[in-house]
């Protein structure tokens, strides 16, 4: 008994840790666009395409939707297993916001990938 209870907080731990750094990044990204499109807006859809395809600028993209979907995937997941008590249901939920963002995260990779090569 003992070692599942230490082994649920160990992962509610990990979760949380996880979270909060997501979290600080989110928001450190979100200060740099903020201040970025304040000081140089982009003119056009071009120059905005242009600046997403520099490798450093695509690969911070992809980091914040990597923090994006797992900073909500944490939070999701803990409101469901606090709040929807009957096992099936909480599993077909899980499951479907799983699958959800799953496909968010295919539909960023997309976006990123065509804006390098187009």
């Amino acid at each position: 008994m003992g070692a599942a209870v230490s082994g649920r907080r160990a992962a509610g731990l990990k979760a949380w840790v996880y979270q909060r750094i997501s979290a600080v990044y989110l928001a450190g990204f979100l200060f740099y666009l903020i201040g970025f499109f304040i000081l140089t807006p982009p003119a056009s859809y071009d120059v905005w395409r242009l600046w997403v395809a520099q490798p450093h600028v695509s690969m911070a993209w992809l980091l914040f939707f990597i923090s994006l979907l797992l900073h909500a995937w944490v939070g999701i997941r803990n409101v469901l297993i606090d709040y929807i008590h009957p096992f099936e249901l909480r599993f077909i939920l899980l499951t479907l916001t799983g699958l959800g963002l799953i496909a968010c995260g295919v539909w960023s990779l997309q976006i990123v990938i065509l804006a390098r090569i187009a």
